[in-house]
């Protein structure tokens, strides 16, 4: 044997379950749509390659966004996040099981919004959100593997007869009749043969202003740090305001965050340095003193452990810098470490499917006649076109986009469907699918299908479309 050399195998691959609806990946979209495929009835197991569930938002401290329509001018952003106190109903975008999450989060004293309400972002104690989605899948009745890699796929033609799992016990198969892939990065999709590109497709608008085939967003990391007090820290910004920037995509003035902060709601803010001169973000949590910062990147694939492993030593040495120099500032000088998570990975695959996605669909809020839910982030990724020159400034007044079913159906795949981040959009159309809520509010769609699917005795594309979206809107989806 040698470097090189290619190494065949048998393993024995005892079938350990049978259910409806495998689930793989139990972050935001794979929880969502675990959860609204045994609501209706179906047997589920969802499988988690961590001991957690939740993804981004626990084990990467990210926050939930966006449940609000967004305003390219601030000003009217400003009036919509006043209205979430008497008029959510006008400016929310994301209900169903996104929205009981959130709800339940804010409820509890365990996630804050603005005014009790999900408005831009929601952020969590992550440990508490961990604990809440257990709850969650035991009150649902949904089957869990942790610890476990979904790492191929049992195939027959065109369609999934289930799963091959790797973990500490081994290798093992689980079989179902319906399949969603929520891993992030597509794994059973890419296993199973079905076309994908890796960042940037050949039908991105970029890519005719010069942009190189599959560049990848950066992969980043969101940590804590404790021993905080952002009180000082804004006092200090007013008396300072050169160094304040509104966040991107909440952008509340100075005067609007230090007020939010004070009624105990969420508050972000860029913090700008000589040393960081793109500045910081800052998310205050429910736990006094905390806060989550953001964003160290590096650049890499995440489908290559070469490059995941580099990024992380490189991070780890610019997380410690980065806190470093934050300690100069009022109220950071006794902050220490508290949490850095493994390496967030933003964008890899992007599966093919029976529609593609493109960031005109998604400008334009084409009113798909197979919508199942809708989404507001604006896109937040690069390379992009360059007619939109400031994602936090080119849309119109309570923007927000439709995202259409078919897209979520894996292309050539009888009984596969992909919710989150790697389903079938464009580079650039992915900037407004990635972030969590969007994600969540696929799960949903994608779960519902499978089980329908199963109640039926029907393939996802024999679904009718208007059963599914009647069902989607009885759960409280907002289509």
């Amino acid at each position: 044997m040698q470097i090189g050399e290619t190494l065949t195998t048998q393993v024995s691959t005892p079938i350990v379950d049978e259910v409806d609806v495998l689930v793989a990946g139990g972050g935001t979209a794979g929880c969502v749509a675990a959860l609204a495929a045994a609501r209706h009835g179906a047997r589920v197991l969802l499988i988690e390659r961590t001991g957690c569930l939740g993804g981004m938002v626990t084990t990467g401290n990210a926050g939930l966004t966006m449940y609000m329509k967004f305003s390219g001018d601030a000003a009217e952003h400003t009036r919509d996040q006043d209205a979430l106190a008497s008029h959510p109903q006008d400016v929310q975008i994301a209900g169903g099981i996104p929205k009981e999450i959130a709800d339940r989060l804010i409820r509890t004293g365990i996630g804050i919004g603005n005014d009790a309400q999900a408005g831009s972002y929601v952020f969590t104690s992550s440990e508490d959100f961990k604990r809440l989605l257990f709850e969650m899948m035991g009150e649902a009745k949904v089957g869990l593997r942790l610890h476990s890699w979904c790492v191929d796929v049992l195939q027959d033609g065109d369609t999934l007869r289930g799963a091959v799992i790797e973990s500490k016990s081994g290798r093992q198969a689980v079989l179902a009749r319906q399949v969603i892939d929520a891993t992030g990065d597509g794994d059973l999709a890419a296993r199973a043969g079905v076309p994908f590109h890796l960042g940037v497709t050949p039908d991105d608008e970029c890519v005719q202003e010069g942009a190189k085939l599959g560049t990848m967003q950066a992969m980043g990391v969101m940590f804590k740090a404790g021993n905080v007090d952002l009180q000082r820290t804004f006092e200090w910004l007013v008396r300072n305001p050169q160094h304040f920037a509104a966040q991107p995509f909440a952008r509340f003035s100075l005067e609007e965050a230090r007020a939010r902060f004070a009624k105990g709601d969420m508050a972000t803010l860029n913090i700008l340095m000589d040393t960081t001169p793109r500045g910081f973000q800052v998310y205050n949590l429910p736990t006094p003193g905390v806060v989550t910062l953001c964003c160290p990147c590096a650049q890499g694939d995440g489908t290559k452990v070469e490059d995941l492993t580099r990024a992380e030593v490189l991070l780890a040495d610019m997380v410690h810098r980065w806190l470093e120099n934050m300690r100069a500032l009022p109220g950071f000088e006794k902050a220490f470490l508290l949490d850095c998570p493994e390496i967030g990975v933003r964008e890899t695959r992007h599966i093919q499917g029976d529609f593609l996605l493109t960031i005109r669909d998604i400008y334009n809020q084409v009113e798909f006649p197979d919508r199942i839910g809708r989404g507001s982030h604006p896109i937040d990724s690069y390379p992009r076109p360059k007619w939109i020159s400031d994602p936090a400034t080119a849309y119109p007044p309570r923007w927000y986009f439709h995202i259409p079913f078919r897209a979520l159906l894996a292309k050539g795949k009888a009984n596969l469907l992909v919710a989150g981040r790697c389903m079938s959009a464009t580079h650039e159309a992915f900037g407004c699918i990635r972030p969590t809520v969007q994600c969540m509010i696929t799960g949903e769609a994608a779960g519902t299908a499978a089980a329908l699917c199963i109640q039926r005795g029907c393939g996802l594309r024999e679904l009718p479309i208007a059963d599914l979206q009647a069902d989607l809107e009885k759960q409280g989806v907002l289509l």
